[in-house]
């Protein structure tokens, strides 16, 4: 297999170059990819394949069905960018002021271009029907992958696949995991409404700031309290601030505080999100004061099927690139809504060449780039997944 998916997909190299290049400079902001929505229908469109109705918003699915029969795969690529300002000064920088693809997705878009591109000229090798989810808002909440998944795009799929460039591992450095990959998300907030007065006379005010604190303090040990130590997770009191100046003689009427919690069991954040709001309302009402708890579930855990992982280590092995196994990320990743509904895997591709960048800069950095000789890995391991699942499949 080896040789002839190196060979097959050398012939897309500069063409994945190309396409890599052309996104990166036209980023376009979570659920704004309004262009690159339309370059990707065009390219598909190019490459005779057909796009599927009743997807909302900016993703696309493309449909290559083969003249054989077999499965139903599908691949993901997310194509948004980040608010962030590139400072590479590549050549191909960024041409939009305050937006840049530092996370990748310009990767993972080009790739399955190609990988569609490739699979379309190379019919023979399809069989059953493979779908591109080329999907939107992978950063930014409620992300793209969920409304995908309410509008079918996966209905029909036996298994889905997809990968991460990492621009901060070495070429072909491949990581892939059976179970979490990725952490369960939740951002909280915590308003503590009093009765605002002078700082001369408190006893005719109802300070809202030692309850604020005690009920930041007590959510602060939420899970030394109530989660099993031998789950994995983190809790975070980010922020804390009132509504009006810091004077020292003016008592606010009302504090808001809140941050973050990241498990890698849902059932375990729903829990501790309840537990956390009756501290925050306990702790106010026995003052006579109330609060106001707010927070929202984003990202669920992402987590590897074996099945699929396996696949995915039986292509890196026989590509001979390998792989390895690392402790799951509390990074969320919506590609989790994917496995809920069908059995896949996600794995991580090292792109960058340590030689020409010793020091490389992390994920959603003005600095982060990809070492372009390392694109093809990722087109490489696709096809070599798509091969290997039909195999197995005999």
């Amino acid at each position: 297999m080896k040789d002839m998916v190196k060979a097959l997909c050398g012939e897309y190299k500069d063409l994945q170059i190309e396409l890599y290049k052309q996104l990166h400079m036209h980023p376009e902001l979570s659920f704004e990819e309004n262009e690159t929505s339309a370059f990707i229908k065009a390219f598909l469109a190019e490459c005779g394949v057909p796009v599927m109705d009743g997807i909302t918003g900016t993703s696309v699915v493309g449909i290559l069905d083969g003249d054989q029969p077999g499965p139903t795969v599908g691949f993901r690529a997310d194509i948004d960018a980040l608010p962030v300002q590139e400072c590479t000064g590549l050549p191909y920088a960024s041409q939009i002021d305050g937006v840049m693809h530092a996370c990748g997705h310009d990767c993972h878009c080009a790739t399955l271009l190609c990988f569609a591109k490739l699979l379309s000229e190379h019919k023979d090798l399809v069989r059953g029907r493979v779908k591109f989810l080329f999907q939107a808002a992978e950063e930014k909440l409620p992300g793209g992958a969920l409304a995908m998944v309410r509008d079918g795009a996966v209905d029909d799929c036996d298994v889905v696949y997809g990968f991460h460039s990492g621009g901060a591992n070495n070429s072909g450095e491949i990581t892939i995991n059976i179970g979490p990959t990725s952490a369960d998300i939740a951002v909280y907030q915590v308003k503590v409404h009093g009765k605002g007065g002078h700082g001369s006379s408190p006893h005719n005010a109802l300070n809202p700031v030692p309850a604020a604190c005690m009920a930041a303090l007590a959510i602060n040990q939420v899970l030394a309290e109530k989660a099993s130590p031998l789950e994995q997770a983190v809790l975070t009191v980010a922020y804390f601030k009132n509504l009006g100046g810091n004077y020292p003689n003016i008592i606010d009427s009302e504090v808001v505080f809140g941050g973050n919690l990241r498990t890698f069991n849902h059932q375990l954040t729903v829990e501790l999100l309840e537990k956390m709001e009756k501290l925050a309302k306990g702790i106010c009402e026995a003052q006579g004061l109330t609060a106001e708890f707010n927070c929202e579930i984003g990202y669920h855990s992402n987590f590897n099927h074996e099945r699929e992982a396996l696949i995915a280590r039986s292509a890196a092995d026989e590509l001979g690139y390998g792989w390895k196994t690392t402790p799951p990320g509390l990074g969320g990743e919506d590609f989790s809504y994917f496995m809920e509904k069908k059995p896949g895997a996600y794995f991580n591709i090292g792109m960058n060449d340590p030689k020409t960048n010793p020091d490389p800069a992390p994920h959603h950095n003005g600095l982060m780039k990809l070492d372009l000789n390392s694109l093809i890995i990722g087109l490489e391991m696709e096809l070599g997944v798509y091969l290997k699942e039909l195999e197995a499949r005999g």
